[in-house]
């Protein structure tokens, strides 16, 4: 072969490496929540881009789901590399151009007094991710160890915090400041076993009363009811709300913030109540009319027939329900908070007597979705 061939083909070698150089170099991280690609300045400490939740905990919610509670703790399920402390960059920060704009928050959004939290900007609108790398970034903390950062394209960034209590952070990205949503650091643990009402169903107009029980090794200071329901108010563990026609045959629940001096805050969902309008009739029985189906283990409103005795002029009303069962379980029927007998695993019956005429809540608790129930004279 000879040299000039040799030196082509060096030079193809030399174009195809950069070739393969360029197609693995830049991500766009921000196009996904959690991402951990993001760029920081070349002046940051390794690691600073990382989304690890060493030491962290997810925290509780509230939600919704009744069956988030949780206390305070680590939830890591797995060893990770220890998070350094992002430092700022020494470079003069580029024009700002009012481009980049976007959203921010910390990862995990609860952790331990002295761990690191991991503060990340998503971006969002029609700005490119060139134009991110280029933006310039400035973060602001409360409470933590580093008050400020900057640098190019500083997306991701991790801070100390020696300090327990809420934390927020701003960052104003190419012009733009954004508020992100705040961390709670948590200290001395705070331990909520239960938040129970004081009565399963409510009828509209009537007062819901929920009371927690917790505990802690620092003294608790305050609690703070709210509600996605309706207005929940607090005096110290007990908390109350009025039910209201709207929430007619919802479970109807409360979350609770308990703090403690050491600015530790745990949520707690409490137990729901299924709020009843007995203005709002599900079915109406008439004296020895047809069994109607109806559901159980949900509170129903009946109208309830007046069942007048000819001879006497007393109410005389049995309301007799089929069960169905299938287990040899026993049912049982509760008619406004009032459990009456029950006679054997398929058959229930109930006096209606004092409450004849009237709109009730009923509830019938069976191992059967359905039951056939109706009304009887005498």
């Amino acid at each position: 072969m000879t040299e000039k061939n040799l030196l082509k083909l060096g030079f193809f070698g030399v174009f195809l490496g950069c070739l393969i150089s360029f197609s693995a170099c830049g991500s766009d991280s921000s196009s996904s929540a959690g991402g951990n690609d993001g760029i920081e300045s070349s002046d940051s400490q390794e690691d600073g881009s990382s989304a690890s939740q060493e030491g962290g905990d997810n925290g509780s919610s509230g939600s919704t789901n009744p069956s988030s509670n949780s206390n305070s703790g680590s939830n890591s399920s797995s060893k990770q590399e220890p998070k350094s402390e992002t430092q700022s960059s020494k470079e003069v920060l580029n024009p700002e151009n009012k481009k980049v704009t976007g959203t921010c928050s910390a990862s995990p959004s609860k952790i331990k007094k002295g761990e690191i939290a991991t503060w990340e900007f998503l971006r969002g609108g029609d700005a490119s991710f060139l134009d991110q790398i280029m933006a310039p970034f400035k973060w602001s903390f409360t409470n933590a160890k580093t008050e400020s950062l900057q640098g190019n394209g500083l997306n991701v960034v991790n801070v100390r915090y020696e300090n327990s209590g809420t934390s927020k952070a701003t960052l104003v990205v190419d012009g733009n400041e954004i508020q992100c949503e705040p961390l709670q650091v948590q200290g001395v643990p705070i331990t909520i076993t239960s938040c129970e009402p004081t009565s399963k169903t409510a009828n509209a107009g009537e007062t819901i009363t929920w009371n927690v029980k917790a505990t802690s090794e620092s003294k608790i200071k305050g609690y703070s009811w709210s509600s996605t329901y309706g207005t929940a108010e607090g005096s110290g563990s007990t908390g109350k709300m009025t039910a209201t026609a709207d929430m007619h045959k919802q479970n109807v629940t409360a979350v609770v913030a308990v703090t403690n001096e050491d600015n530790t805050t745990e949520n707690y969902t409490c137990t729901p109540v299924t709020v009843i309008d007995p203005n709002k009739v599900d079915v109406t029985f008439v004296e020895d009319g047809d069994e109607q189906s109806v559901p159980t283990n949900e509170p129903f409103v009946a109208q309830i027939p007046a069942c007048s005795d000819p001879y006497n002029g007393a109410t005389a009303c049995t309301f007799i329900c089929d069960t169905h069962s299938t287990t040899g379980e026993k049912a049982k029927v509760v008619i406004d908070n009032i459990e009456c007998s029950q006679n054997d695993a398929t058959y229930v019956q109930c006096s209606l007597q004092p409450v004849a005429g009237q709109k009730i809540s009923i509830t019938i608790e069976a191992n059967v979705s359905t039951v056939g129930c109706r009304v009887s004279k005498y």
